[in-house]
């Protein structure tokens, strides 16, 4: 069975250390291959993963786009792109990462983009697992330029601010061009006092499964402090065992009603 996992939310809310943290969940559970991508323009998920990120595609699609990129027949162009796409995999033990790049400008990408969606969507196909780290205007999936998901993830803290930008979230993917099997919401670094009780109404009331908590990791907050990656920390971590049992209840086909 392969599963598909996209993570979105609110620039600070920790997704992209959660998102590295399902890759390293999914390898050690032997998960293979795994394909890690950063949809987020602004995202650390190569350092949270240890690695550097290849040429991103935003890149090849600007080059794509251009008179001099441009191959001289359909087909080439498409065997051009499909090329440009494979080198720009990083390969890691155990998993591949990509990264998209900034959405486009002015210029004119429909057939780039075509092209780099068909060409995506045969590549994911080769992955027994996908992880992608999304902005939190899910630019990269409202634009379809990524494969269909499982499951969407929507990440926050225990804050009012972060809830807000949650039900955005929620809201923006009932008009999202793809398929998304299931949505969730994770509450990230919950300390020991729980979830504050003013927010608990509007967090039952989300359109989406509640997955379980994600309590406040120091260990978690010091590795990405000093710049080391998630594989650097231990087992019994709370966060990393939390992630553990996320990714137990998304391997298990679905989730419950919500």
């Amino acid at each position: 069975m392969s599963i598909s996992i996209a993570v979105a939310g609110k620039g600070g809310t920790g997704k992209t250390t959660l998102s590295a943290l399902m890759v390293r969940t999914l390898r050690q559970n032997g998960t293979k291959p795994i394909l890690a991508v950063d949809a987020d323009p602004n995202s650390t998920l190569a350092e949270a993963l240890g690695t550097e990120l290849g040429k991103p595609l935003a890149e090849i699609r600007e080059e794509k786009s251009s008179a001099e990129g441009s191959s001289p027949s359909g087909s080439g162009r498409v065997r051009d792109v499909e090329d440009e796409i494979q080198r720009a995999i990083a390969e890691e033990e155990g998993f591949d990462l990509i990264g998209m790049g900034h959405p486009e400008g002015p210029r004119c990408y429909c057939y780039v983009n075509t092209l780099l969606r068909k060409s995506l969507d045969d590549l994911v196909k080769n992955y027994k697992a996908v992880v992608l780290d999304n902005e939190a205007g899910m630019e990269h999936l409202s634009r379809r330029t990524t494969n269909d998901v499982d499951f969407l993830i929507a990440v926050m803290n225990p804050t009012l601010p972060s809830l807000r930008a949650v039900q955005r979230i929620i809201k923006l993917t009932d008009g999202l061009p793809i398929n998304i099997g299931q949505r969730a919401v994770l509450v990230n670094r919950v300390g020991p006092e729980g979830i504050p009780p003013e927010i608990l109404p509007e967090l039952e009331a989300l359109d989406a499964v509640r997955l379980i908590d994600v309590p406040q990791d120091d260990a978690v907050e010091r590795a990405g402090a000093s710049g080391h990656d998630v594989f650097t920390l231990a087992e019994d971590c709370p966060a990393v065992a939390a992630v553990g049992e996320v990714i137990k209840t998304l391997c298990n086909g679905s989730l419950p009603e919500n």
